[in-house]
């Protein structure tokens, strides 16, 4: 199962999906525009079903 978007400023989200199981397996570089910080990466997470 992939999960496509996780912010990776939002620490809590990233932290939640890794104690599901879930594994960083990629980045997309500045992919989100964060209101504070400006352009961020976007992680993808994937776990195997």
């Amino acid at each position: 199962m992939q999960f496509n978007f996780v912010v990776s400023t939002n620490e809590r989200a990233v932290r939640l999906w890794q104690s599901m199981g879930f594994a960083i397996v990629g980045r997309l570089p500045q992919a989100f525009r964060h209101p504070a910080h400006g352009y961020v990466d976007a992680l993808v997470m994937y776990q195997l079903l």
